[in-house]
């Protein structure tokens, strides 16, 4: 989801996955994943066509859900401020900082997590011999590893944070935002990568007028 800034033609970012997670595999869906992904479509939809009342009733259904999801919070935080009119960005971006360090610690412990897994699947596949071809055990524990880094990423949080910088013209905190975005852009989702790139080259341009303007 993406909400259009009045100020600025630079979106502002909301999370795509509303706090759901996919999985590979013939199993049969997990149905409170296929609840959950049905909201966060109705949710993308209706903040889309800019009804934010109507976003955000479906958003608070997916936090009695998932109460604690960085991702739903996120976009809640985004949603009330679209619906709120845009108001002063500061208190957004105490919002944005602390959901950023909640996923941070989630992702902390759930790779933490992983890697207990991944030692006693390595521990049970250690004696097989073979072409080197991935196991069952690896490529579940790969698979899940997957999954957590997705459902965990602060990366579309720290896009809004650079933003929020962006528009206060604090353009040397949006680049220390941008930069390490940008160094590790490779498993960023496309959408998102764009936009960290664009915004990149905005706080460039504006850093190139400014120094203009102090001469």
């Amino acid at each position: 989801m993406d909400a259009r800034d009045s100020t600025s033609n630079r979106d502002v970012s909301s999370s795509g996955g509303s706090g759901t997670a996919t999985g590979g595999g013939g199993g049969e869906e997990d149905p409170i994943l296929s609840v959950t992904a049905a909201l966060a479509k109705d949710a993308w939809l209706h903040f889309n066509c800019r009804r934010f009342n109507e976003c955000l009733e479906v958003l608070y259904q997916l936090k009695q859900k998932k109460e604690d999801d960085p991702k739903v919070l996120h976009n809640i935080a985004i949603a009330e401020y679209c619906r709120d009119g845009y108001p002063g960005p500061k208190k957004l971006l105490e919002v944005l900082n602390s959901i950023e360090r909640k996923s941070e610690e989630l992702a902390h412990t759930s790779g933490e997590l992983v890697e207990t897994v991944s030692n006693l699947g390595n521990k049970v596949i250690s004696g097989s011999k073979g072409s080197g071809a991935m196991t069952p055990q690896a490529s579940a524990t790969n698979s899940t590893s997957a999954v957590y880094m997705n459902e965990f990423d602060p990366t579309v949080a720290r896009l809004n944070i650079a933003i929020i910088w962006y528009h206060l013209h604090e353009y040397s905190k949006a680049l220390s935002v941008l930069e390490p975005l940008y160094h590790n852009i490779e498993p960023i989702e496309e959408r998102t990568a764009l936009h960290v790139c664009l915004l990149l080259l905005d706080v460039a341009l504006a850093c190139q007028d400014a120094s203009k303007s102090a001469v």
